[in-house]
């Protein structure tokens, strides 16, 4: 069984007793596994996606990662209201009547120019 890069991550963060950017994480998972450039250029994106999505992990201020365990609750939540753009929104077809939508039966697609 290969290793994972985010597994390296974990077992290099349990070791420590502080929290590290993401430039230097990644750096340290590069030199365990052992790859090239072009080889890290090709995994860092799928390394940020699998550090973003792993509930061991959580983001700090300014791009710095640590393990959830390290810290309190109340560190590592946050109100993610603030990260919706809803200046968008006002100008976003508004459906009051689905009986006024027209549906075309061939391909059972919304046609949002029967709305206006």
């Amino acid at each position: 069984m290969s290793v994972k890069t985010i597994d390296v991550a974990y077992d290099y963060l349990k070791t420590q007793n502080h929290s590290i950017s993401f430039r230097d994480l990644w750096n340290k998972v590069v030199d365990e596994m052992g790859y090239n450039e072009a080889q890290a250029k090709k995994k860092i994106s799928q390394f940020y996606t699998d550090l973003s999505l792993d509930s061991r992990f959580t983001p700090l201020q300014n791009n710095v990662w640590d393990l959830k365990s390290n810290h309190k609750l109340s560190e590592v939540l946050f109100d993610s209201s603030s990260l919706i753009d809803e200046s968008d929104d006002e100008d976003a077809p508004v459906i009051e009547d689905y009986d006024d939508v027209d549906v075309n039966d061939d391909d059972r697609r919304v046609d949002l120019d029967s709305l206006d």
